[in-house]
C-alpha cells in the first residue's frame, strides 16, 4: 500500500486493501470499494474530470489494454488538434520456430510475407504477437508512451518507463510505408533529482531507435508465424495491465476490476494508488472474488512469510535463540516451533491468517527444492534433507537411512570407513562444484577425524569452518548436504558474484582460491651460477593452491604428459629473469632459483589442463632435510556444465561419484596400485582439472 495522506477515506481504502490481501473484504469495506466506482450519482467520482485525462488504465487483460489505447490516441488527438501518423514496422520470416509458450497452436507452414498478410500483420493489435511489438505505430506530437524495452538503464530508459513524444525521424519502407528511425521521447515521473542530458537534446529527452525482434504472431487461422519485426519498442499509454502497474504508485489511480482473476488481481490494481481520492473504479466488479476467503496452499505460504519476518526481527534485534537455525525455509520454520511450542497462535498477523485445521490440514508439506531425475525415470519425488517436527510421524524406510547416514555409532562409523559417503545435487542451486571439492574433504575427514580435525584447523578459517560442520554432522546434527549449503552460504557472503545461487554454477578455481588461504610453503632466491649474483628479495613459491602452466620444453620433454612431481620441480627453480650484474658486462646469464621448503600444506590443489599431465600417485619434498609424502586423495572432473569427482581413499580404494546420478553413493572403480594412472585423466566423458593431494596418514 501507497497512501501518502491520512483521512478518513485513506483510513477506508488501506483498510480495505489490508483485507483484500487475504480475500477477507467486509461489508464495509465493498460500501467504501463501491463509493468509488465512476458514476453521475453525487459523491461519485466522474471519469471525465480534469485529473483523470489520459491518465492510463489499468486493466487485466491486454486485448482490452489494446482497444483503450487505440480509442485513447483518437481522442487525444481530436483533443490536441493534430492529425495521428501511423509507423509500420517492417517484417520478414524468422528461421526460428514459433515460440508456442503462450499459444499452444500449430505452426503456420508460410513461407514469405505477401502484400496481404503484410497488412493483416500491421492491422493486428500488439497482443497478438508474443513480444508485444506494434505492427502499426500511431503518434503524434504530446502522445503518452510506454517503453517496452532495457535500452539503457543508466539512462532510466527501462521497461515500462512512461514518456511524451517529442519528435522523429523517420523513412519510407520497401513497400512504400512509413517506417521510424529514431523516436525522441521525454521521460516523465523521474526523480526531481535525476535529470537525463544528452548531447544535442533538450533535458530528458532521449531517442528510440528502431530494431529487431523475434517475435511469434497469433494469425486468424489460429496458426503461428515467426517473425523478426522492426520497430520502436513503445507502446501507447492510455493502458495498461494489472502486471505492467506493479511497483508503480500513482496519485490518479483509474482502474478496470471487470475481468480481474482473482483478490490478488484486484490488490495490485486498487494498491497503486497513492490518495483514496485519487482511486476510481470504472465499472461495477464482482465482490465474491475478494470475500471468499484464500486457499489453503496461499494460507500456509502467507503465514510461513509472516514467520520469517518475525525471525528476522528478532535476528536483528539480537534476541533470536541460538537454538533456531536452519539454511532452508522449513529447517526453519521447525526450529522456531520447537523453541515456540506452536506455531498455530500468530497474535501479529492478520485474523484470517490464524491457524483453521479444517482448511490448513488439506495443505501438503513444502519442499526445500526439486530432485532431479533422468529422463523417464518415475517414482515420487523425495527430499532426502528433511527433518520433521515430530519424529513419531517420520517415515521407517526415511528414518532408517538417515539413521545410516547419521548416528555416531560404531557400526555407522565402520560402514563410513568402509564406503565414502557423497552428497545429492541441487537442482535449484547448482552445487555440483561443491559436491566434488567438499565431497572428497569430507570423506577425508571422516576416515581418520582425530587427524584431519586438527589439520583443517591449521589450513585456513574456511577448513575450521568445515571441520565443524563435519563434526555436526557426524553427531546427527546435519546431513552433507546441509552442511554443504551451510558453506555455501559463507561462500557466497564473502563473494556473491563467484558463488551465486539458482541455476549458476562455480569454478574449482573460485573455490580453490577462497577456501586456501595465501600462506607461503617454500621461498626462493635468484642466484647467478655465473658471477654469484644472489638478488635481495625472496619470491613465495609454493602454495595450497596452484594452477599448472606448462612450457614449451616440459610439453616437449615429457610427449606422454608431464609428471605432476616434475612440474612443481621445475616450478620451484625455473626463472625467466637474467641476470642484472651479467647484462651490464654485455653477458647473457639467466637466473635460477634457490629455494627452501619450509613445510608442507596439509591439503593442495593443483590445478592441471585435461590430457597434458601425468597424475603422480605421491609427491616427496624435502622439507629441512626430512622427507615428507603428500599422496593423491582426490581428482575433480568437469564436462558439460557439470561437475563430477573421483576419491582415494586411505586404503588406495577409488571411488566415482556424481551428484546426479549417484547421488549419495560412491561407485568403488579398483585401487590406485593396480590401475593405469594415465586412465585417470578422464571420467565417464569428463576431463580431468584439479587434483588434491594431502599429507599422508
Amino acid at each position: 500500500m501507497r497512501q501518502k495522506e491520512q483521512t478518513v477515506e485513506d483510513d477506508k481504502l488501506r483498510l480495505a486493501l489490508s483485507n483484500m490481501r487475504y480475500a477477507a473484504c467486509t461489508e464495509d469495506d465493498i460500501v467504501f470499494l463501491k463509493s468509488r466506482v465512476a458514476g453521475f450519482r453525487p459523491g461519485n467520482p466522474r471519469l471525465d474530470a480534469s485529473e483523470f485525462r489520459n491518465v492510463s488504465i489499468i486493466t487485466a487483460w491486454n486485448s482490452q489494454k489494446d482497444v483503450i489505447n487505440r480509442l485513447g490516441a483518437k481522442r487525444f488527438a481530436e483533443d490536441m488538434g493534430q492529425e495521428l501518423i501511423s509507423f509500420c514496422s517492417i517484417d520478414r520470416i524468422s528461421p526460428r520456430a514459433a515460440d508456442k509458450s503462450k499459444w499452444s497452436c500449430e505452426q503456420s507452414t508460410i513461407h514469405s510475407i505477401g502484400p496481404r498478410l503484410q497488412k493483416r500483420l500491421w492491422d493486428a493489435p500488439p497482443s497478438s504477437n508474443s513480444e508485444m511489438i506494434p505492427g502499426k505505430l500511431t503518434l503524434c506530437i504530446g502522445m503518452p508512451l510506454l517503453l517496452r524495452s532495457n535500452d539503457a538503464t543508466e539512462l532510466c530508459m527501462t521497461k515500462g518507463q512512461e514518456a511524451i513524444v517529442v519528435g522523429w525521424d523517420e523513412t519510407t519502407g520497401l513497400q512504400g510505408q512509413r517506417v521510424l528511425d529514431t523516436l525522441f521521447v521525454e521521460l516523465i515521473g523521474l526523480p526531481a533529482s535525476r535529470i537525463i542530458q544528452i548531447l544535442g537534446l533538450p533535458d530528458n529527452v532521449v531517442p528510440l531507435v528502431r530494431g529487431s525482434v523475434h517475435t511469434t504472431v497469433l494469425l486468424e487461422d489460429d496458426t503461428l508465424l515467426s517473425i523478426v519485426r522492426e520497430q520502436i519498442t513503445g507502446l501507447l499509454n492510455f493502458s495498461i495491465t494489472d502486471y505492467t502497474a506493479q511497483g508503480r504508485s500513482r496519485p490518479r489511480n483509474p482502474v478496470d476490476l471487470t475481468n480481474c482473476k482473482d483478490h490478488r488481481a484486484y490488490y495490485v490494481a486498487l494498491s497503486r494508488a497513492t490518495t483514496a481520492e485519487g482511486t476510481i473504479i470504472l465499472q461495477d466488479f464482482t465482490t465474491n472474488k475478494i470475500t471468499c476467503g484464500m486457499s489453503g496452499h496461499l494460507r500456509q505460504e502467507l503465514r510461513e512469510l509472516e514467520i520469517l519476518d518475525e525471525i528476522t526481527a528478532l535476528r536483528a534485534e539480537g534476541r533470536l535463540p541460538k537454538e533456531v537455525t536452519g539454511i532452508y525455509r522449513r529447517h526453519l520454520l521447525i526450529s522456531y516451533a520447537r523453541y515456540k511450542g506452536s506455531l498455530s497462535d500468530l497474535a501479529y498477523c492478520h485474523p484470517s491468517m490464524q491457524h483453521n485445521p479444517r482448511l490448513d490440514d488439506s495443505v501438503p508439506k513444502s519442499v526445500d527444492y526439486a530432485e532431479w531425475r533422468p529422463s523417464g525415470q518415475s517414482g515420487k519425488r523425495r527430499d532426502d534433507n528433511s527433518e520433521e517436527g515430530n519424529a513419531s510421524t517420520k517415515n521407517k524406510k526415511q528414518k532408517k537411512m538417515d539413521t545410516a547416514l547419521s548416528e555416531p555409532n560404531s557400526r555407522n562409523l565402520a560402514h563410513i570407513i568402509s564406503r565414502p559417503v557423497g552428497m545429492v545435487w541441487d537442482a535449484v542451486d547448482y552445487s555440483c562444484g561443491y559436491d566434488s571439492t567438499f565431497g572428497i574433504l569430507a570423506n577425508m575427514w571422516m576416515q581418520n577425524k582425530a587427524l584431519w580435525t586438527p589439520r583443517f584447523c591449521a589450513v585456513g578459517p574456511y577448513f575450521q569452518y568445515w571441520a565443524s560442520l563435519m563434526i555436526q554432522a557426524a553427531d546427527g546434527q546435519l546431513s552433507l548436504e546441509w552442511a554443504r549449503d551451510i558453506m555455501r552460504v559463507r561462500m557466497h557472503a564473502a563473494k556473491p558474484l563467484d558463488f551465486p545461487y539458482g541455476p549458476n554454477g562455480t569454478s574449482i578455481d573460485r573455490i580453490s582460491r577462497l577456501i586456501l588461504p595465501e600462506i607461503t610453503y617454500a621461498v626462493g632466491e635468484h642466484i647467478c651460477t655465473m658471477c654469484g649474483y644472489v638478488s635481495p628479495e625472496q619470491h613465495n613459491l609454493l602454495e595450497p593452491y596452484m594452477c599448472t602452466a606448462l612450457s614449451r620444453e616440459q610439453r616437449a620433454a615429457f610427449p606422454h604428459g608431464v609428471p605432476v612431481s616434475e612440474w612443481i620441480k621445475d616450478h620451484l627453480s625455473r626463472t625467466h629473469t637474467s641476470c642484472p650484474t651479467c647484462r651490464l658486462s654485455n653477458r647473457r646469464a639467466r637466473l635460477t632459483m634457490s629455494y627452501q621448503i619450509l613445510s608442507v600444506p596439509s591439503v593442495f590443489i593443483i590445478s592441471v589442463d585435461c590430457g597434458s599431465m601425468h597424475y603422480d600417485k605421491a609427491l616427496h619434498f624435502d622439507c629441512n632435510g626430512a622427507m615428507v609424502v603428500a599422496k593423491l586423495r582426490g581428482i575433480i572432473y568437469a564436462g558439460d556444465a557439470h561437475f563430477t569427482a573421483r576419491y582415494v581413499s586411505v586404503q588406495g580404494s577409488i571411488w566415482f561419484h556424481d551428484g546426479i546420478t549417484t547421488r549419495r553413493s560412491w561407485v568403488e572403480e579398483g585401487h590406485i596400485d593396480s590401475i593405469d594412472v594415465a586412465l585417470l585423466v578422464e571420467a565417464r566423458g569428463k576431463c580431468a582439472v584439479a587434483l588434491i593431494y594431502a599429507l599422508d596418514e
